[in-house]
């Protein structure tokens, strides 16, 4: 048997649909490593995995006390939407008759309020098959009988209670007893125990009849008052339905009267009063902005002109200044030139030069003063930087002028489609009865159930008060010889039982132990510390024998030790089970110290199964114990939980990857 897929669907911690692979990917890695934090869920996929193939006579972790219907409401992720549930799906393959299948099993439910409702799909080679649905809790226990599932499923709490040598008798009888059928044997005998008791009340002496006569009105009694009770709280409960079923009713009429956009109506008038608002800021600002320099925006051709208009009549008054300096210049240059008595024609020449550079500086001059600016920098900077800025904001703000009119007009349709509250006040006062007649009847139920679950526990004191009479009138003497007879056999059958007992776990100890002191050696780095290892038939306590055959008491042993002989053991009964099963197992390594870990990582995980699946903190399994497993790793997953979100999800590779 190999289990390929499990997927969790708002279970515990695990909010939505996680799908973790299982397959080995050869043989040479049969180890999935599941790491997480405590808290983090990795109890839940143990659990699950039980919850899954046995439903309601899982051993899970989460199932201290209470009823299945309890633990499975409990077990709703509280994120889940309602209508949702929640489900765990389990996908294996196995061989049947010579043939390998694929199943893949279902577990879905859901809280309906007045109870769970739990459905189980089971699909053979992708189909559906209703046959080995309806029987699968017979089913099961031809691929893990349920008795011996502890011996493969297990966490580091059993390895605790079979490392105390005084606990453990209790744990390995309740093992061999599965593992050998000797279960059936017992119930067997506890039903013969029944019989015996049945036939020692039926012949009572006169003396004793009036007290087993009282304790029997006492029972019947408490029997009565228990059915009053029963018929109450199934009263209860139907007043109760018929509250709910109003209520829903109502409710749908609330919604389909617009019920629920009117409750929303304080919330739709806030939103319209803040669009109102923030479309109000974007109009005040435009406003302001408008107040500036942006109406020149409308004579931005006319600032073009007048810029060039105004360049020009800066530069004819620099002409003017030129010419009238150039003027003086040019007299004086004459002068000195007739001074020098240069000749005729180059005076003529650069007086003409002279002429025709001053005339060009008059007729540069002569542009007619239009704008009169002494300087034009400030209608530059409007051109080139105020209006752009003001022309970019008033953009910005016409977008959100339009944004916070469309966000608004569709606030204000919302509040004109939702319907007047005094409308709906009639029935909405309806509703609110309907709740508050659900909400008393669902107290009332809660009550009576109480009531109930007391009248029970009253009619068992005082049928076990009766049957305590009957014990002690049968003992007086017992004098039908039929009943006699009967009890006489009932006691010889019950002896044999017994011995039979006895015989076949002694047939069958031999070969456990002898696979368990293998284990044991296997895992021990001190190999000759136990040399023989014994299992008493009748009292499952474990005897120790070391070197030349001295008796090892358990003390004796480090606590280190001691949790290896306890790993010892469930390895070697899951051995002798002879069934190619997985094991899973959460928190694998306890409180083992360094050495000790190191033989379950090099010899014990590798081998125990063709697939082993480790659930451990990154205390357990840290950095150095991975590597040192990681030859043998197939498959990683690492459950991180965020607080912030209270879920966990799956991903791939182990803490340091």
């Amino acid at each position: 048997m190999i289990l390929d897929e499990l997927v969790l669907h708002n279970v515990g911690t695990f909010a939505g649909r996680h799908i973790i692979t299982l397959t080995p990917p050869s043989p040479s890695k049969p180890v999935v490593l599941i790491g997480g934090l405590n808290g983090s869920g990795k109890t839940t996929i143990l659990d699950a995995i039980h919850l899954v193939l046995y439903g309601s006579l899982a051993q899970v972790s989460g199932r201290r006390s209470g009823s299945y219907e309890s633990y499975l409401r409990n077990l709703i992720n509280h994120q889940a939407p309602a209508r949702e549930g929640a489900a765990v799906e389990l996908t294996f393959h196995a061989r049947r008759e010579g043939t390998e299948h694929h199943y893949r099993l279902r577990r879905w439910w859901r809280n309906t309020g007045a109870a769970v409702r739990e459905d189980l799909t089971v699909s053979v080679d992708g189909r559906h098959d209703e046959a080995l649905t309806a029987t699968w809790n017979d089913q099961v226990e031809t691929f893990l009988p349920r008795g011996i599932a502890g011996l493969f499923f297990f966490d580091g709490e059993q390895i605790e209670a079979l490392a105390d040598m005084d606990k453990s008798r209790e744990v390995l009888g309740s093992a061999l007893a599965a593992l050998l059928g000797l279960d059936l044997v017992d119930r067997l005998s506890t039903d013969l125990s029944v019989l015996r008791r049945r036939h020692r009340g039926q012949h009572v002496p006169d003396e004793l009849r009036a007290l087993i006569d009282e304790r029997e009105r006492a029972a019947t009694a408490a029997r009565q008052a228990e059915e009053t009770a029963k018929a109450i709280a199934a009263s209860l409960r139907n007043e109760l339905e018929q509250a709910e079923k109003l209520q829903f009713e109502l409710t749908e009429q609330y919604r389909s009267a617009g019920g629920e956009l009117a409750d929303r109506r304080d919330t739709a008038e806030a939103a319209a009063l803040t669009h109102c608002e923030t479309l109000n800021r974007a109009e005040d600002e435009l406003r302001e902005e408008l107040a500036g320099a942006a109406p020149l925006l409308q004579v931005a051709a006319m600032l073009e002109g007048l810029a060039k208009q105004a360049a020009l009549e800066t530069a004819a008054m620099q002409h003017r200044v030129v010419a009238d300096l150039v003027a003086t210049r040019d007299e004086a240059i004459i002068r000195k030139l007739r001074e020098f008595e240069v000749g005729r024609d180059t005076l003529a020449a650069i007086d003409a030069y002279l002429t025709a550079d001053r005339d060009e500086h008059h007729e540069a001059a002569s542009i007619p003063m239009i704008t009169g600016l002494q300087d034009a920098s400030a209608i530059d900077y409007l051109r080139e930087s105020g209006l752009p800025g003001a022309a970019r904001r008033i953009r910005e703000l016409l977008e959100r002028q339009a944004e916070s009119r469309a966000e608004l007009d569709q606030a204000e349709r919302v509040l004109v489609a939702m319907p007047d509250p005094e409308l709906l006040a009639p029935l909405r006062q309806e509703l609110d009865a309907a709740s508050a007649k659900a909400i008393g009847n669902r107290a009332a139920l809660k009550h009576a159930e109480e009531q109930l679950a007391a009248a029970r526990q009253e009619t068992s004191r005082a049928q076990a008060a009766h049957e305590a009479a009957q014990d002690k009138a049968a003992h007086a003497g017992l004098a039908a010889d039929d009943s006699l007879r009967m009890i006489e056999h009932v006691d010889r059958v019950r002896a044999t039982l017994s011995r039979l007992r006895t015989a076949a776990a002694e047939r069958h100890l031999d070969r456990i132990s002898q696979l368990v002191l293998e284990a044991l050696r296997h895992l021990l780095r001190k190999d000759q510390l136990v040399t023989g290892i014994t299992i008493n038939p009748e009292t499952c306590a474990v005897e120790l024998t070391g070197l030349n055959g001295r008796q090892l008491s358990p003390k004796e042993l480090s606590a280190g030790e001691r949790q290896l002989l306890a790993v010892a053991l469930l390895w070697g009964l899951a051995r002798a089970a002879g069934k190619p099963l997985p094991v899973v197992i959460d928190t694998p390594l306890g409180r083992l110290d360094g050495s000790h870990r190191e033989h379950l990582l090099d010899r014990y995980f590798p081998s125990a199964s063709h697939q082993v699946i480790l659930l451990s903190t990154d205390t357990e399994i840290d950095e150095e114990a991975c590597d040192r497993l990681a030859r043998y790793v197939g498959q990683a997953y690492r459950l991180e939980f965020d607080p912030r979100t209270n879920a966990t999800v799956v991903e791939p590779g182990y803490f340091w990857e």
